[in-house]
């Protein structure tokens, strides 16, 4: 029995140090690089900014607007899939599609003290070109999104299948681990909420497999007396979300 128990004792403290050692490579899956050719994609330029020792390379979209939308994505998104549904939705923003560094094409790699930094050297770079400056952050994202909200000056912020902090969500998920402890970066949203003064709009999935209902509400619930506007988006799954009529719809009525 002794040595049983001893047996479950070292694996467990194995699979902590696993955790501990490897976690960066469960938080943070990163999309290959993709380009997109020059004249492929009408009205769409490449655009890229240094950031502490990384080359942030992404697109424009809609460049010349008196308004801006910078857009942060999820894990393992690939941001220039939007390019079509946000001209389409979109056409009187200026859209910001810069991926993470280590994602896509851009260098470097992620924490997030780091994808911290890059968003607001980002948002510092372009917002005097301006008169309105909009965030957007799906999933992932949400907890940049929110960290920059906080802030600098933002009219309007959209969260999609937002969290209240990776922190949760990892101990829901790995309830066994002190996680809490291990967890490096915690991507805490629900502490920027009393900082964040941006028309908020929060919209998830009624079917999310990834985000329980329970995080994205918890954040929702933080907001007090400036609730955001909340649209649960009928019968959607955490990525399939955007192609449903609803959701184009909501993130049109919260940017206008």
């Amino acid at each position: 029995m002794k040595s049983t128990l001893i047996s479950i004792a070292l694996i467990y403290t194995v699979c902590c140090l696993m955790l501990f050692v490897l976690q960066r490579k469960f938080l943070y899956m990163p999309p290959s690089a993709i380009s997109i050719p020059a004249g492929v994609e009408p009205g769409v330029v490449d655009i890229g900014f240094d950031a502490d020792g990384a080359r942030l390379q992404g697109w424009l979209l809609n460049g010349g607007q008196t308004k801006a939308l910078l857009y942060y994505g999820g894990n393992a998104e690939s941001v220039e899939y939007n390019l079509d549904q946000f001209r389409s939705l979109l056409p009187d923003y200026s859209v910001y599609l810069i991926p993470y560094r280590g994602y896509g094409p851009s260098s470097g790699s992620p924490s997030e003290k780091k994808l911290y930094t890059d968003a607001l050297q980002v948002y510092d770079a372009v917002q005097g070109q301006y008169a309105e400056v909009a965030l957007m952050g799906r999933s992932l994202g949400s907890g940049v999104a929110t960290f920059v909200a906080s802030r600098r000056e933002v009219t309007r912020l959209v969260l999609v299948t937002p969290y209240d902090s990776i922190e949760n969500l990892a101990q829901s998920i790995y309830w066994m681990f002190p996680v809490r402890w291990l967890l490096w970066d915690k991507y805490r949203s629900l502490e920027r909420v009393a900082d964040i003064s941006a028309s908020t709009t929060v919209i998830y999935a009624e079917r999310d497999e990834v985000i329980p209902e329970v995080r994205t509400l918890s954040l929702v619930q933080a907001f007090d007396g400036r609730a955001p506007r909340v649209v649960s988006v009928t019968g959607a799954g955490h990525n399939n979300i955007s192609v449903f009529p609803q959701y184009g719809l909501a993130l049109r009525q919260a940017l206008d």
